[in-house]
């Protein structure tokens, strides 16, 4: 129920606390915001599947019945 800037505000947090990894999925834009430290937010649009690789080896998370 939080607004977009609100959640990208907390995964931002996230990342500066530790974390290697965050996604953050908007299923009414049909982006997925992909954060890593030390690198630029990664915008894809319905991608049908995240992978957590490197962080995460041999982790997909399928995507596709997000989008239908």
């Amino acid at each position: 129920t939080d607004e977009l800037a609100i959640l990208q505000a907390k995964l931002q947090e996230y990342l500066d606390n530790g974390s290697q990894l965050g996604w953050l999925i908007d299923p009414e834009k049909g982006q997925v915001y992909v954060y890593r430290p030390g690198q630029p937010v990664q915008v894809l649009e319905r991608p049908a599947s995240l992978s957590g690789d490197p962080v995460l080896p041999g982790f997909v998370v399928d995507l596709t019945l997000i989008w239908e």
